[in-house]
């Protein structure tokens, strides 16, 4: 497996630092939250077992009564009748990398929690504090996050471009876990290869030394490995878990005996896997939405197809499942994951690709979903979720189909509840406000713009960089412009300065741009070439970028969106206008930016 493979952060970091405004406000909806619901009729899996047709009755997001007749036992109840359908938990994909949008698609698709291995501390922090209030309409998936992983100097996690700490030696272990918790980390994760084929890797001392070091702190110790011999190496120096698969043709019964004992649970993430050697669900997975109206898998079929290797593999593929099979029968603990979205995997649909993988690989259907759901909140330790029960939250699925009869059917999704609150559908294009024609930004007074939201300053910094910028409203006689000053510098690889503003209070809720041809505005500075870039939902790796070129005197152009795909500017959640390389020091006027027709 080369590592290099294994995921693409860095342009979804960049989304991610964009994407750290104020949270949305709670919907109208919350004012019910007092109100008790009771769902009746329906088929239940409890996250261990079928129950049969049980009620289940919730409230300010908690489940607070599980049994029969429970509409006599709570009068005032709201009743929901399910007759006929298929109630589980809330599903939990235990590997992602989330930011941005990634956790309201993932809720849509009923993942009401991520499991994050790698992702940006500051985006982690934010959700931290959201997933704390169960009763909460959030509208997306909780996210519980290993913040930066722990790799060795130039090993896999330092390759996307911005500067992440590394360790050297197993004497640094003790201080490195503590620096990852004081961040915020819910969990460690490592990075080992016993063969260091593809990139530098921590010893085997120091893999222990950090394991230890993070039992020490109460914290559990997760190591992303490749092959059988890392997988080895791993279980002998007393990990939690493994947080991928290997596709060695190997036997591996001693090493999944020797996981039973030591209660050791593995992520497969067949679905990377799959990917990886060109094994293609897509069409199927996409495909088996069809009937679901208010979903629109096909939206996610090119992201789940593109990156796909020409040349299958599929014996590879084949070896990774047959481990996971043995793994199992030998009372190994599977954790259901995706690892999205690395190539050919999106938040929440792909988990369900994840689920019939399993069940490919010797699981049956109720394994399967335990993998998704208890199984995961044990090994976590999350201890609210997972399980339908009292006391924990109310996220959980309804299905038209039965799961027993059929992995696939998890897709029959009729309606998916996070915390108690319906998950709304209606986000889509035609959901999306369009934007007309008009004078967005004067900045006469100040960096408010039409829609009420604010210009802020934007640098590289977040990430390790050491770019500098300023902005203000200032003044040209009675003419009001924005004035930006900065310093692009070259710490980080794909440096930027500049300004951003979203198109919306809570920075979430995108907007329909396809009615325009473009931005037209004022400017002067700095020669040379600099960029707007927009936010799309529709492209969560990287932003839209649009060159336009500056002179040292007032002239007004159009920056046109004639190059964009139609459906990118369909969705988009705001505008970036920044100088990047080669400009270092510079200074930038922005006047009179307007939308246009």
């Amino acid at each position: 497996m080369k590592n290099t493979l294994i995921f693409t952060v860095i342009i979804g970091l960049l989304a991610a630092f964009f994407s750290l405004l104020p949270t949305p406000a709670p919907s109208a909806a919350i004012a019910n939250k007092e109100q008790v619901t009771v769902i009746t009729g329906a088929e239940v899996f409890d996250g261990h077992e079928w129950r049969g047709k049980v009620d289940v009755a919730f409230k300010s997001g908690m489940i607070i009564d599980v049994g029969e007749q429970l509409t006599e036992k709570y009068n005032d109840a709201q009743k929901i009748d399910a007759t006929g359908q298929y109630l589980i938990p809330g599903l939990i994909d235990a590997h992602t990398h989330a930011w941005d949008n990634a956790l309201k698609d993932a809720v849509k698709y009923g993942v009401t929690t991520e499991l994050d291995m790698f992702t940006n501390t500051a985006f982690a922090s934010t959700q931290r504090a959201m997933r704390n209030n169960a009763s909460d309409d959030v509208q997306q998936a909780d996210l519980f996050s290993a913040g930066t992983l722990i790799t060795a100097p130039e090993g896999h996690g330092t390759e996307y471009g911005f500067h992440i700490d590394t360790i050297e030696n197993a004497g640094q272990a003790q201080d490195f876990v503590k620096a990852r918790i004081d961040e915020g980390a819910d969990y460690i994760k490592i990075v080992y290869s016993a063969h260091g084929r593809h990139m530098p890797s921590i010893d085997k001392a120091t893999l222990k030394a950090l394991i230890d070091a993070a039992h020490r702190e109460n914290k559990l110790a997760v190591v992303h490995i490749s092959d059988y011999q890392s997988a080895r190496d791993v279980i002998d120096a007393g990990a939690d878990g493994l947080v991928h698969g290997f596709m060695d043709n190997r036997n591996v019964d001693e090493l999944a005996g020797d996981m039973a004992k030591n209660q050791q649970f593995v992520i497969p993430t067949l679905s990377i896997l799959a990917s990886m050697v060109g094994v293609n669900k897509t069409n199927e997975l996409v495909d088996s939405f069809k009937n679901v109206t208010h979903l629109n898998a096909e939206q996610w079929r090119s992201q789940l197809a593109s990156l796909r290797r020409a040349k299958a593999r599929p014996q590879l593929f084949a070896n990774a499942q047959r481990h996971i099979g043995t793994m199992h029968r030998a009372g190994v603990m599977i954790l259901a994951g995706s690892d999205a979205p690395n190539p050919g995997t999106v938040h929440g649909i792909s988990l369900h690709s994840e689920l019939a993988l399993l069940v490919e690989s010797g699981l049956s259907t109720d394994d399967a979903l335990k993998a998704a759901t208890s199984n995961v909140a044990k090994a976590f330790k999350l201890t609210d979720r997972g399980i339908i029960a009292v006391n924990k939250r109310a996220d959980f699925l309804l299905l038209n189909g039965d799961p027993r009869q059929l992995i696939t059917n998890t897709r029959k999704i009729v309606k998916v509840y996070k915390n108690g609150f319906p998950i709304d559908y209606q986000t889509n294009d035609s959901a999306n406000k369009k934007l007309s024609s008009m004078m967005f930004s004067t900045f006469d007074n100040d960096l408010t713009s039409a829609l009420k939201t604010q210009w802020y300053p934007t640098t590289d910094e977040q990430f390790g960089g050491n770019s500098t910028v300023k902005i203000e409203a200032a003044n040209e006689g009675e003419n009001g412009y924005l004035h930006i000053k900065g310093d692009v510098r070259r710490k980080f690889n794909f440096p930027w300065a500049g300004a951003f503003i979203s198109f919306s209070k809570n920075n979430k809720s995108p907007v329909d741009l396809r009615n325009l041809s473009g931005v037209k505005l004022s400017s002067k500075g700095t020669v040379g070439q600099y960029k707007l870039m927009l936010m799309s939902t529709k492209q969560a790796m990287r932003p839209v970028e649009i060159p336009f070129n500056v002179s040292d005197s007032w002239q007004d152009q159009t920056v046109s969106f004639k190059t964009i795909k139609p459906d990118l500017l369909s969705s988009v959640t705001g505008m970036v206008i920044v100088a990047s390389t080669p400009i270092n020091a510079f200074e930038l006027m922005i006047d009179n930016v307007e939308f246009v027709e």
